[in-house]
């Protein structure tokens, strides 16, 4: 089970970047996919917290979420500077 999910995940990653930025990777030890893996499961892990479905949802208690949105945040700068590290700056 854990092999095929492994694999599969390499296959979706490996079709869905071929198509935004006409790149592949050539193993699950590949160093971006591990570093886009990683990135993606913590983004993943966030939003499905329940801090995040009460902070959008009870405004009174945002200021209390402060380090959560935080977190937030720099998982956000990180994604988007491993984007342009890897993609937009390669396609310049």
């Amino acid at each position: 089970g854990i092999v095929l999910r492994r694999r599969l995940q390499l296959m979706m990653y490996n079709n869905m970047y071929r198509i935004m930025f006409d790149r592949r990777f050539e193993s699950e030890e590949d160093p971006l996919f591990v570093k886009l893996k990683a990135l993606n499961g913590e983004r993943s892990r966030l939003a499905q917290s329940f801090d995040y479905n009460y902070g959008d949802f009870i405004p009174v208690l945002r200021p209390f979420l402060r380090g959560y949105l935080k977190i937030c945040r720099e998982v956000k700068q990180k994604r988007l500077k491993l984007f342009k590290d890897y993609f937009v700056d390669e396609r310049k």
